[in-house]
């Protein structure tokens, strides 16, 4: 115990000297520097974190990275900062940079493609309803509340877009959510205009 705590005061005396030196920079080069200084195979290391001997190389090589629950191991394992860890390198923060944005863009394109969809179908039982003999005193002030909630879910949506989301998301669920404004403003007009005569079902 004693010589495990002592290599491990070591470890982390000689792993914050190179980050004030600016000699290790990237998770590839702190794995493959602890995995040397501890005398161990690409396959000892895949066996403690549960992957297989391949990824550890790719880790090494810098084809890809540790997901962070095997990064939250890594740091215990090695006893060095996450921070240090994730924002020693540049490229993997780069990759959570991009993977959050992603995540959100997601999350604001499926929040307005459901909402979207939904006015939609409400729209169309409206008019449905209307075709076969509804009322259109009662249709014309549910479709004008469709309508409000179409016109506040775009003000939403376009006041959380930002610049940097995945463009081909951003740009479906916009064009989406103007649709479903379009035919929800469409069905309330061609109800005004049945109700005042202008046109029949």
């Amino acid at each position: 115990m004693g010589k495990q705590a002592g290599l491990s005061s070591i470890i982390k005396k000689e792993t914050l000297s190179l980050n004030e030196e600016g000699g290790i920079t990237v998770i590839a080069e702190i794995l493959k520097a602890q995995r040397k200084k501890r005398g161990q195979t690409q396959q000892e290391v895949a066996e403690i974190f549960n992957v297989t001997r391949q990824t550890v190389s790719n880790w090494e090589n810098e084809k890809n990275y540790p997901d962070v629950p095997t990064l939250v191991a890594i740091s215990d394992y090695y006893e060095i900062s996450l921070d240090y860890l994730m924002k020693g390198d540049a490229k993997y923060m780069a990759k959570m940079a991009n993977e959050a944005r992603l995540l959100q863009t997601i999350r604001i394109g499926l929040f307005s493609g459901i909402c979207g969809g939904a006015l939609l179908v409400f729209s169309i039982i409206s008019f449905l309803t209307a075709s076969n003999g509804g009322r259109l005193e009662n249709i014309i002030p549910v479709q004008l509340l469709i309508v409000i909630a179409a016109i506040w879910l775009c003000v939403i949506h376009f006041k959380n877009l930002k610049e940097e989301m995945a463009a081909p998301i951003r740009t479906a669920a916009s064009v989406f959510l103007l649709a479903a404004l379009f035919v929800t403003l469409l069905c309330l007009m061609i109800f005004i205009l049945a109700a005042t005569g202008l046109i029949h079902f």
